[in-house]
């Protein structure tokens, strides 16, 4: 027995002596440490410690918290400010197909010739139906210079393979131009799409042209915005809302709550509003849309938005990545949780694949001609 203690002894007990050993090493560098110098096989620490990152980031079990290593971290600030290499279209998802809604001047896409109301069905082979409209975006997406082979199909129902070098597109933020109702009304229509520095700012610059231009009422499509920055959100809501008015609260474990409200001057409030949403309406599109629904100010045409309540911030890290924490969630100003079913619209429409008319745009516009506006 003697002999077996001594044994068993040499065998392990150098090393469970070294891992009780104290340490003021924080536990995920003592791993990163022991694997790196120890595994017989060739470890890379950077990539060691960015997985440990990402791990601890997911532990928590929230989808918005995470790390970002530092070419995501790159790659979503560029896409942030409207910038990322691709081919330059705006599209809507179906259950197969992404409907072409808009060309960018310019783009890779237009010297391609692809137009709206075109529906790619397929990229680089594969068809969307399959692959789903979130996987299929991000596949055309591309370093300069690469070819992205599309499948599309016209709206005549004819088909056609397009091939289209991607280049870099730049994304305006705010577009703005004037329609015309039903009943012959002028009406602004404002397309935003992200929250960034600035949004508030054009956006209400934009509906002020248009009406000193004649516009008797206001269209702000928040379609596919995913949000931004809710200070911006704020903004936005506050150019249509009288100042003071609550446009969002939030609080959470390490913050207490906060009300936000609208500030500067806002368009004439008797000029009728209307806030297009769909599915791909986040975040701040859905601070806006619930603020401007709960105040009376705007009626909501679409469909149902995505459903995010949560406030995050970001922390750069020392390895040029970052570090992105939920620390709150919010409320509209009648202290509905956004997260338990999105912003319900108030006249539902879809804008349908089959056809070139967009029928939300024209849903939103009969509305407003209904209202007098």
């Amino acid at each position: 027995m003697i002999i077996a203690v001594f044994v068993l002894g040499a065998l392990v007990g150098g090393p469970i002596r070294a891992l009780v050993q104290p340490s003021s090493v924080s536990l995920p560098d003592q791993v990163a440490d022991a694997v790196a110098d120890r595994y017989e096989g060739k470890v890379d620490r950077a990539t060691l410690e960015r997985a440990g990152a990402k791990a601890i980031a997911a532990q928590v079990g929230d989808r918005w918290t995470t790390y970002f290593t530092p070419q995501e971290w790159a790659s979503l600030k560029r896409a942030s400010e409207g910038r990322y290499s691709g081919i330059g279209i705006r599209a809507r998802a179906t259950d197969d197909s992404l409907v072409v809604r808009e060309v960018f001047p310019g783009s890779p896409a237009e010297k391609a010739g692809l137009t709206p109301g075109d529906a790619i069905i397929a990229v680089g082979g594969v068809p969307v139906s399959r692959r789903g409209a979130v996987k299929s975006r991000a596949a055309i997406l591309g370093k300069d210079g690469t070819t992205v082979v599309l499948g599309v199909r016209a709206s005549g129902g004819t088909q056609r393979t397009v091939r289209v070098t991607r280049g870099e597109v730049t994304t305006p933020m705010v577009q703005a131009r004037m329609l015309t109702a039903p009943n012959g009304t002028k009406v602004a229509y404002i397309e935003l799409d992200r929250f960034e520095d600035g949004a508030g700012d054009q956006v209400r610059a934009e509906a002020q042209r248009l009406i000193d231009d004649g516009a008797k009422a206001v269209i702000l499509d928040l379609r596919g915005d995913p949000g931004g920055l809710l200070d911006e959100a704020v903004a936005v809501a506050g150019a249509f809302l009288k100042p003071g008015t609550l446009v969002v609260s939030t609080s959470g474990r390490t913050s207490p709550r906060r009300e936000f409200r609208a500030e500067g001057d806002p368009i004439p409030a008797n000029v009728p509003v209307a806030v297009l949403v769909d599915r791909g309406s986040a975040s701040s599109s859905e601070i806006v849309a619930g603020a401007l629904r709960d105040t009376g100010r705007a009626v909501i045409v679409g469909e149902r938005t995505f459903g995010k309540s949560k406030v995050q911030v970001t922390q750069e890290t020392s390895d040029g990545g970052a570090v992105r924490v939920t620390i709150a969630g919010y409320r509209t100003p009648k202290g509905l949780d956004i997260g338990e079913g999105g912003v319900k619209p108030t006249v539902k429409a879809i804008d349908s694949a089959e056809t070139a008319a967009d029928e939300a745009l024209d849903a939103a516009l009969a509305r407003l001609a209904a209202q007098g506006g």
